[in-house]
Parts: structure tokens; sequence; C-alpha cells
């Protein structure tokens, strides 16, 4: 089993693989795993990602996810359908900048456009 650390990483790498404009953002988050009255906390830096313990003074906003979705999204295959699906049953919640929410869904819409549009052709 990897650490919670690689486990982020993971899972920041898989969702940049299948969307590679997520990569040029320059974006301070924190993660918040929550599981049964704990709580990790980990604050992640774009680009790149480089993992931290604790929270940083820099977030533009958190990220808090059930720790048993986290474990399933985290082996870096979970593709972006899976996190819309944990976000819109409330097992990942967003709090922060709404901007910052704007333009990560905008970028990852954009993508999903564009590569429906290529499945029709």
């Amino acid at each position: 089993m990897s650490s919670t650390p690689q486990q982020i990483e993971n899972a920041v790498n898989g969702l940049v693989e299948e969307v590679p404009a997520l990569r040029k953002l320059k974006l301070v988050f924190g993660v918040d795993l929550k599981a049964k009255g704990d709580v990790q906390t980990y604050r992640v830096e774009m680009p790149g990602p480089v993992i931290t313990k604790g929270r940083g003074e820099d977030e533009r906003c958190r990220v808090e996810i059930d720790r048993q979705q986290f474990n399933q999204l985290s082996d870096g295959k979970a593709k972006v359908p899976a996190y819309r699906r944990a976000a819109e049953t409330g097992h990942i919640r967003f709090e922060g900048d709404p901007n910052v929410a704007k333009l990560v869904t905008r970028v990852i819409e954009s993508h999903e456009q564009r590569a429906s549009i290529k499945k029709v052709h």
C-alpha cells in the first residue's frame, strides 16, 4: 500500500494525464481526507504536484473527500466521470475561491467537449 502523499500524487497525475490542460494551472489547494472522526490534511501545489502534510497559508481552496472514496479514486486510473459522480453524491466537497472552481470546471468541460467531438469524427 502506498503512502497518502503518494496516493494524492497518483490521483492528481491521473487527472492531469486525462486532462493535460490541468498541468498548466498554477494553484495551491488543500486536501482534507475525512474518516470516522479523523481528518488528514495536505497541501498540494501545482504544477508538480508537490504534496506536504498540513495546511498552507497560500491555499486558494480546499477539497474535502471521504477517505473511502479517496482510496477508490487514488489509484491513478479513475477518470473524470468518477470524480464527477463523487462530487454529485457529496463524497467530494469544495470550499474556497469560486473562481478556482469555475476555472477547473471549465478546463475539464472543454476537454470533455473536445473528446466527444473526436469520437464523432
